[in-house]
């Protein structure tokens, strides 16, 4: 896959942080960096957000499933070279939009979130897998938020130990519940499908 490089704005209008994952079949990937007060700049591993409901459920995993460690090493390496150009120091994030039919990419948002110790980056670097669930809270249904991350030593593990963790998790509606639990056992995101691919093939 070819890791061109394309910095365009996106123009289709969406809610703060959700991006149409329907259109031109593309995925949204988030690099974490972590630039010291000394200058080094540290990117990690790519974070997939591959599940939407209603604007409300987000389903997130690293490293990205079925991306080629070539793009992904373009992406942060892209992200190193923003946070610099930008004079980070902190804790900030890159977000990519990744086309799947061409493997152009662009940038749609660079933040910085903050100082902190430490980095996200180090989140990866042991070689696990981590798996992250967040569902906003919704005031006009009074339901409540919740946020629940698992890791593994395997993709396959995490996945297990959030189903498991979902089945037990208080105060879940159970609509959200059953959407999650039903959409984490399917073989089409088991597989790594994600994004539009994924919503074809699951819903």
């Amino acid at each position: 896959m070819s890791a061109d490089i394309s910095f365009v704005s996106i123009r289709r209008r969406m809610a703060p942080g959700r991006v149409d994952l329907t259109a031109g079949g593309e995925r949204r990937l988030d690099i974490p960096v972590h630039a010291g007060i000394d200058g080094s700049v540290e990117a990690g591993r790519a974070w997939e957000r591959c599940v939407w409901r209603a604007a409300r459920v987000l389903i997130a995993e690293c490293p990205a499933p079925r991306l080629s460690a070539r793009l992904e090493a373009t992406l942060r390496g892209v992200a190193v070279r923003i946070a610099r150009d930008r004079g980070w120091r902190g804790i900030g994030t890159v977000v990519f939009l990744l086309d799947v039919g061409t493997g152009m990419f662009r940038m749609i948002e660079a933040r910085l979130c903050g100082l902190q110790q430490g980095g996200p980056a180090a989140d990866a670097a042991s070689g696990g897998h981590a798996l992250e669930v967040r569902i906003s809270a919704c005031a006009d249904s009074g339901r409540r938020g919740a946020h629940l991350l698992t890791y593994g030593a395997t993709r396959g593990e995490a996945l297990r130990r959030a189903y498991q963790a979902l089945a037990k998790l208080p105060g879940l509606a159970q609509a959200d519940r059953a959407f999650l639990m039903d959409r984490i056992a399917s073989p089409a995101f088991c597989s790594g499908l994600t994004g539009s691919q994924l919503d074809r093939i699951a819903s």
